[in-house]
């Protein structure tokens, strides 16, 4: 639950607030300022609604990176080549991810009647983002460090392989507190085969 008087950058983290943009309401502002008072009123997320050119989808992604604290951004790859020149000219160390981009998953467990959590990193590789729930579709590749006894370091390693789907967080280094049953099928968080043959 969220309260209104909470200041943006706490709104941001409690609430998902996904901003879809219309020229047609517009009233005259230019996307750029939609996009600053979107950001400005705790917006998570901006799609622009028309197709305005790839200088427009730039100053946009320009305004997103110099607003929020993050590493990654999505651009069209008809617009890559200009997103990356406009971002350059402007100071920023722009970076092409690569197909095969691989990250580090941190994940927390508390076992039933333990007050101690256990601690896993796994290595995985990025499939695809889920735009709609603003999550990533990983594939866990290996298990890195783990601080679990002999038991539980057995349910961790049988995820390598598995698929699971990791909020952005998860990019950013933070660890994800999962329930136990996750671990052991309980809960369905890993999954076997990839889930987006499931749809």
């Amino acid at each position: 639950m969220a309260r209104a008087d909470w200041p943006p950058e706490r709104l941001r983290r409690a609430l998902r607030l996904y901003v879809l943009t219309d020229r047609g309401l517009s009233r005259g502002r230019s996307e750029v300022e939609i996009v600053r008072a979107a950001l400005a009123g705790g917006a998570t997320a901006i799609q622009l609604r028309w197709k305005a050119g790839p200088l427009a989808e730039a100053r946009v992604a320009l305004l997103a990176i110099s607003t929020y604290d993050t590493d990654y951004l999505l651009v069209k790859a008809d617009q890559l080549e200009q997103a990356i020149a406009v971002l350059t000219r402007a100071g920023h160390s722009v970076k092409v991810a690569d197909a095969d981009e691989r990250i580090a998953v941190r994940c927390a467990w508390r076992p039933p009647n333990s007050q101690v959590r256990l601690h896993a990193t796994f290595d995985a590789q990025v499939i695809e983002y889920d735009a709609a729930q603003d999550r990533w579709l990983v594939r866990l590749t290996g298990l890195c460090t783990t601080d679990a006894d002999p038991a539980a370091r057995a349910l961790i390693e049988a995820q390598i392989g598995r698929w699971a789907y990791v909020p952005s967080e998860a990019r950013r280094g933070l660890t994800l507190p999962l329930k136990y049953e996750t671990l052991t099928g309980g809960i369905r968080f890993f999954y076997t085969d990839d889930p987006r043959e499931r749809r």
